[in-house]
């Protein structure tokens, strides 16, 4: 498979891991509530705002692939992706802390090993370290619509 066949495909693994998260993540909430019953975090959860929040990243994650594949410069896209891989570290972190599985580590850990075999090491070190940015900015984004939807929900 080429890197740009890898590139297109990764939109679907993507989803792939999203699907495991919308299909299971409510019931995995609500059972993680009465553990955790003071949590705030988890007062902004909704099955609506969770499945808008994906929309919004997978739009994101497709405009990029259509401007890289423009400026045939895979540099973002290839950070986005390596964000992707570093994310599912969270979902690891998480199922050992609350030892719970977390929705979507399992598929995670599928896609982001495929994700590697297919990188082939095109780009250098460093774009591994701006990946890091990259998923503080996709942290930020969720955060702040998860934010929003919620003061949105409450203003009803």
């Amino acid at each position: 498979m080429t890197s740009v066949q890898f590139y297109f495909l990764f939109p679907s693994l993507f989803m792939l891991h999203e699907l495991e998260e919308i299909i299971w993540m409510p019931s995995f909430v609500k059972k993680i509530s009465i553990q955790y019953p003071n949590n705030r975090i988890l007062t902004y959860y909704t099955p609506f705002a969770f499945n808008f929040i994906v929309l919004e990243q997978f739009l994101i994650l497709m405009t990029s692939l259509y401007l890289s594949y423009q400026f045939n410069n895979y540099s973002i896209y290839a950070s986005i992706i390596i964000a992707y891989i570093y994310h599912v570290f969270g979902h690891l972190i998480q199922t050992v802390v609350i030892r719970k599985y977390v929705p979507g580590l399992l598929t995670g850990i599928l896609t982001s090993l495929f994700a590697l075999c297919n990188l082939k090491n095109e780009f250098p070190i460093k774009l591994y370290g701006y990946s890091l940015f990259t998923l503080l900015v996709i942290i930020l984004n969720l955060v702040v619509s998860f934010m929003i939807l919620h003061k949105i929900s409450h203003k009803k």
